[in-house]
């Protein structure tokens, strides 16, 4: 049935946020219709533009007669580009939602394979990704490649319940059913939208689907300190809305407790006659199982519950036992390196041994020990 307009209603949205990107939107506008009418659904482009400088809104403007279909949002009193996008969102009407930047770092092939991953493959969420066979960078320096590593090593850390599915959190290329999105609140902070849709959307089946990552060859980068502690902001509270910080708080409560079951062992079996060497492996296991025990019920007690069985258990403790050896090893490995090298106490570089120790015992324990119960409930399309 057609709208008022006489056109169709629109099948897909795409949404692309901007700010100073006058010299780029009219090309990624083409490149996006384009594509877009290969697929024969009626859809829409929407350009959001952040009040640029250089007055990117007013060029996408001018394009509305030669793309029936194109719709620019001209934001006057806000900033952000994951904001932008979920205004975006707002003004869209398909039931297919997409985003892609307008800097031509994107490339538009990859959006017909997003959309018709969604629109015809069953997918809730088909997300372009550098990280699987197949994707890359271009030419990204050895800092740009760390900072991009250190940023999803964090999300993967803090968030593991909502981003274990996928390998490129932080991708900003994506399409998703509107399904997903409708009727939650999404508060997110900086320019990463996919960590908030993934963090507060409801979905079972994503999908990665490579690409490579375009240098741009127009106008300069957004990115810079103000924007990766925006980042860092959003991250931090999107894993207290989600409850995961909180569970990383029960975590570290529980190692600490762990300290004092050690010592107390330690004494006793030493004051019993035991050698120090053996009480101390004693010792160790011993705020081990304390350790677990304290996580299965109190810590993960929501996703445990999911498989109470004694063999589930059984599994989940060795392989907790098997990353807190691992940890042990790190918090020797940072002593030794801190106090020997580097000649700083040892108390102090203990400290940071164990603080070491802690971030490696809870990011794999959350993402592997304990998640793997609810990764089994969730179907996912892994490309390779």
């Amino acid at each position: 049935m057609a709208d008022a307009s006489g056109m169709a209603p629109p099948v897909i949205s795409l949404v692309i946020p901007t700010y100073n990107e006058r010299e780029n939107i009219e090309l990624a506008i083409k490149h996006a219709f384009e594509v877009l009418r290969e697929g024969a659904q009626p859809f829409e482009v929407i350009v959001v533009d952040d009040d640029s400088p250089d007055r990117t809104w007013e060029a996408a403007e001018v394009l509305c007669d030669d793309y029936p279909g194109l719709r620019v949002v001209h934001r006057r009193n806000e900033r952000g580009l994951a904001r932008a996008v979920v205004r975006g969102w707002q003004e869209a009407r398909g039931e297919i939602l997409a985003v892609m930047d307008g800097d031509l770092q994107h490339p538009s092939e990859t959006l017909g394979r997003l959309v018709k991953a969604v629109q015809n493959d069953g997918v809730d969420i088909a997300v372009a990704s550098r990280h699987v066979v197949g994707g890359g960078v271009s030419r990204w320096n050895i800092i740009r490649r760390a900072v991009s590593w250190s940023a999803t090593l964090m999300a993967t850390w803090l968030l593991p319940g909502t981003i274990r599915t996928i390998r490129d959190p932080m991708s900003g290329y994506f399409a998703l059913r509107r399904s997903v999105i409708e009727g939650c609140r999404l508060e997110p902070e900086g320019y990463k939208i996919l960590l908030e849709v993934l963090g507060r959307g409801r979905y079972r089946c994503v999908e990665e689907i490579p690409y490579t990552f375009v240098e741009r060859k127009r106008g300069g980068s957004k990115l810079g300190p103000r924007q990766y502690g925006e980042f860092i902001v959003h991250l931090l509270r999107l894993s207290w809305r989600t409850g995961e910080l909180n569970r990383f708080l029960k975590f570290s409560a529980v190692g600490g407790s762990g300290l004092f079951v050690n010592m107390g062992m330690l004494t006793l079996l030493a004051s019993a006659g035991l050698g120090y060497l053996q009480s101390g492996i004693f010792a160790v296991e011993t705020a081990i199982v304390t350790n677990f025990l304290l996580n299965e019920f109190w810590s993960f007690s929501d996703l445990s519950k999911r498989r109470p069985g004694v063999v589930s258990r059984l599994s989940r403790f060795l392989t907790f036992n098997l990353f807190c050896v691992g940890g042990a090893v790190i918090n020797l490995a940072v002593l030794w390196v801190l106090t020997e090298v580097a000649g700083i106490h040892y108390l102090l570089s203990n400290l940071f041994g164990i603080g070491a120790a802690t971030f490696w015992n809870y990011g794999m324990n959350a993402n592997i020990t304990w998640e793997s119960i609810r990764a089994a409930q969730k179907k996912t399309h892994p490309l390779d």
